[in-house]
């Protein structure tokens, strides 16, 4: 059962929700207050510093090349969801 409430939030937890929505941890701001209620902000921070060093990776393989002769790399170029 969902209940709706309205609440305010401090700008570094706005911030935090968007950059959530925008590696893909969450889907919506919804998604994402929930799941920071769920696990708590130090393990959605650990959560999005791994994503943004996986995307950080990706980008510098997709500008630079994949470090390794031979693998297939389509995967990499397809956008993340």
């Amino acid at each position: 059962m969902s209940v709706v409430i309205t609440i305010k939030v401090d700008k570094r937890i706005s911030e935090l929700i968007e950059k959530m929505i925008s590696l893909g941890i969450a889907k919506t701001k919804n998604e994402a207050v929930n799941l920071l209620i769920e696990y708590g902000r130090n393990e959605i921070e650990k959560w999005i510093n791994k994503e943004e060093k996986v995307e950080e990776l990706i980008n510098k393989w997709l500008k630079d090349g994949f470090p390794y002769k031979g693998l297939d790399t389509s995967d990499l170029r397809e956008e993340r969801v």
